[in-house]
């Protein structure tokens, strides 16, 4: 396969699915929200690719920025920045909150890890970040590990049409996908 008939389109976990039942893609990578089709659903073969625990992010200056773990609870009553409504980082935050017991006060919405960052610098909030989402180095933000456990997760799939995987193309696919976990995520 050259790199001319490769294709990467960014989609929502439900479009995904529809792409995939549309042809239109032959491998979604997503994030596991419940809106998704189960795992056992006839369809399609998901495969579990990674899993990685979710930080709060907070302005250097904040006053919980000095803990080297922090009950998500404990930021209850700080401002939020979240994803877009009925995006997947919208309903991962939403779900780990009201798992550690409350409902974030949204402040703003930001789709982008790095105007999410941007914002937790300026003081407008505080966020959830995926452990190893990149941000950028030079923000004055610190990013603490919560200490539940378990800890609120973010969990990463790649899903298939059902059988679909024995297709040379595809299974070279998956396999980038599994070889690109292992070397991302195993020196973590």
């Amino acid at each position: 396969m050259c790199s001319s008939d490769l294709q990467v389109r960014e989609a929502e976990p439900e479009r995904a699915f529809g792409l995939l039942s549309a042809r239109d893609v032959d491998i979604a990578v997503v994030v596991a929200t419940p809106g998704m089709p189960s795992a056992d659903d006839p369809a399609f073969d998901q495969y579990k690719l990674y899993s990685e625990p979710l930080d709060l992010l907070v302005s250097s200056n904040h006053p919980l920025a000095v803990r080297a773990s922090i009950a998500l609870a404990e930021a209850a009553r700080d401002a939020w920045i979240v994803g877009t409504p009925g995006t997947a980082y919208h309903q991962l935050v939403l779900l780990a909150c009201a798992s550690a017991g409350f409902a974030p006060d949204i402040a703003h919405y930001a789709d982008e890890w790095d105007l999410g960052a941007a914002l937790v610098a300026r003081g407008f909030g505080v966020a959830l970040v995926p452990r190893w989402a990149h941000l950028p180095s030079d923000y004055p933000i610190a990013r603490i590990p919560l200490s539940e456990q378990p800890a609120p997760m973010r969990h990463i799939l790649a899903a298939v049409r059902a059988g679909s995987s024995y297709h040379p193309a595809i299974a070279a696919g998956l396999d980038a996908l599994r070889e690109i976990r292992s070397e991302e995520h195993t020196s973590e």
